[in-house]
């Protein structure tokens, strides 16, 4: 089976925009859910972090709301796509793990966000304490970690698990689902029309079975007050401030 990484560098990272349909109508549904969970910058020099940025979604949007972003993922296809759609915004992308965060980011920062399904994608349920300890270390005074995530806890059952991801004229994507005890293994089908016919590619991953609970007691442990805010529907969305800070 292909770790996280393997898998998006050999099956998923050339396809993975096109899995959320127009991109731009998606950086500006997630500037919206950012503003809401967050702010604008407070001043120009305001620092954001983006873990596990992607193709940029979430930092573009970040930009727009004023942040000097900081953008972080271990794809470099990923890191070269935000590069390229990210022109006349201050993004700076950077090669890394998010489990780094500490070595990765200055301190200081006023928001560290990690969304989608970034969280999911770590190995281990320890590897949250390095991220949410790291990310605690990082921020300014008040400064905020966005979270978003998918609730895992439960199960689809039968051809629930099969789920379709997105359909075009040359290109067919869906998944289907195989619960384990504390994962989930994700098997990713892929049609891709090519000039001499449909080619198909195949690729299965584990995410952790992450659930509200787990993650807010992850979150606390590293010194996070959490409020759980209203999310796109089949996500959660948390925001932790450091205790003793004056903002909720």
């Amino acid at each position: 089976m292909l770790t996280v990484r393997e898998h998006y560098d050999e099956v998923l990272s050339p396809y993975y925009s096109r899995m959320f349909g127009d991109f731009e109508t998606k950086v500006g549904e997630q500037q919206a859910l950012l503003e809401r969970l967050t702010t604008r910058a407070a001043h120009g020099d305001s620092m954001a972090v983006d873990l596990g940025c992607g193709s940029g979604f979430q930092s573009i949007a970040l930009a727009r709301l004023g942040f000097r972003v900081l953008a972080v993922d271990f794809s470099r296809r990923l890191l070269d796509e935000l590069n390229e759609r990210a022109g006349g915004v201050s993004v700076t992308a950077v090669t890394g793990d998010i489990r780094d965060v500490a070595a990765l980011v200055p301190a200081g920062v006023e928001v560290v966000a990690c969304m989608g399904d970034t969280l999911s994608h770590l190995e281990h349920l320890e590897d949250l304490d390095r991220v949410f300890e790291g990310s605690a270390s990082r921020l300014a005074t008040g400064g905020r970690l966005i979270l978003t995530f998918r609730d895992l806890g439960g199960e689809f059952r039968e051809l629930d698990r099969f789920i379709p991801v997105c359909r075009s004229d040359d290109l067919i994507m869906t998944c289907f689902l195989e619960y384990e005890a504390m994962t989930v293994k994700v098997h990713d089908l892929i049609w891709v029309r090519q000039p001499d016919g449909w080619h198909f590619r195949k690729g299965v991953y584990r995410k952790l079975r992450l659930t509200p609970a787990v993650v807010v007691d992850h979150l606390e442990k590293a010194g996070f007050a959490v409020a759980r805010h209203e999310a796109p529907a089949g996500m959660v969305a948390l925001v932790g401030t450091l205790k003793g800070s004056d903002r909720v």
